[in-house]
């Protein structure tokens, strides 16, 4: 399965999720910017990186359960329905889970290394 598969198949979360993911990167790209070339040090749109993370790994979670509440749904409708199907829904309600906490773990890698590198060179300033 490629990405545009994994994409595709974790519902329509994932594309929320993707775009938080870069805004998270498009604000870091900003603050390495301004520390790389500007030499401008401040803690300003730190917490947007963090936010955004924590939002994708929040919609991947909720996007997780109104699956398997949708799946359950069918389930019940349809009284009898194979394990294969069941399990087969049951993994792919976990793909929008996975992509949110995996921007959720870049965001938190990039908030913490960005903010130590920015309090180091604040502090050595003064």
């Amino acid at each position: 399965m490629n990405f545009f598969d994994f994409h595709r198949a974790g519902g329509p979360f994932m594309g929320v999720i993707t775009v938080m993911g870069l805004l998270m990167l498009v604000v870091a790209g900003i603050k390495i910017y301004k520390m790389a070339v500007l030499k401008h040090y401040d803690l300003k749109l730190m917490g947007l990186i963090r936010m955004a993370g924590l939002f994708a790994a929040a919609l991947g979670v909720l996007s997780q359960i109104i699956g398997i509440v949708q799946a359950l749904e069918a389930i019940r409708a349809a009284a009898d329905i194979s394990p294969e199907i069941v399990m087969g829904g049951a993994i792919v309600s976990f793909y929008s889970t996975i992509w949110g906490l995996t921007v959720l773990l870049v965001s938190l890698l990039i908030y913490f290394v960005l903010k130590e590198v920015i309090k180091q060179k604040m502090h050595g300033n003064n």
